[in-house]
């Protein structure tokens, strides 16, 4: 191992013991078992799959801030809107996504399942469209490293013409 340090990039179940993005010394490694022993932020030692780590070097970006980017007619959770987001990381990058709820899906596969396969890209689920479930929702997914995987990176429009030779 090149770093007595590593940087986490998952907290997994142990949400009181780990913090993605924070560096934690390695205290003792089981390359076996793919563990690795740290001190965590609730001052406990204890071991940790190795998966949940990377080299200290990685700079793992983290949510550092949301915003609806839609206006939300009804928030409740039978709402069937779906409504866009985006999100700003430690690093700067903005990404974006759709969020509705489990009532808006369900009309929204109803109303456009007609083929033998349905992709919903972008989608995140949510009880209802309250700001502070969908904030405890999407600090979920950034906390298991999923939130970067559930959107897109947000870019400028590109007008491309494309000609015929």
């Amino acid at each position: 191992m090149s770093s007595t340090t590593l940087v986490c990039v998952c907290v997994g179940l142990y949400r009181d013991a780990l913090t993605r993005g924070q560096r934690y010394e390695i205290l003792e490694e089981d390359s076996e078992k793919a563990q690795i022993k740290v001190l965590g932020d609730n001052n406990r030692t204890r071991w940790f799959p190795r998966s949940y780590f990377n080299d200290s070097s990685v700079n793992v970006p983290v949510i550092d801030s949301w915003k609806f980017d839609d206006y939300i007619r009804d928030d409740g959770e039978n709402s069937l809107e779906h409504i866009e987001f985006t999100v700003t990381f430690s690093t700067g990058e903005q990404r974006w996504g759709w969020i509705c709820t489990k009532a808006g899906l369900a009309d929204y596969i109803d109303r456009n399942w007609n083929g033998p396969v349905l992709l919903i890209e972008n989608q995140i689920v949510v009880q209802n469209f309250s700001h502070s479930t969908v904030q405890e929702a999407l600090y979920e997914l950034d906390r298991q490293d999923q939130l970067i995987r559930a959107t897109q990176p947000l870019k400028q429009k590109v007008t491309t013409s494309f000609t015929s030779d």
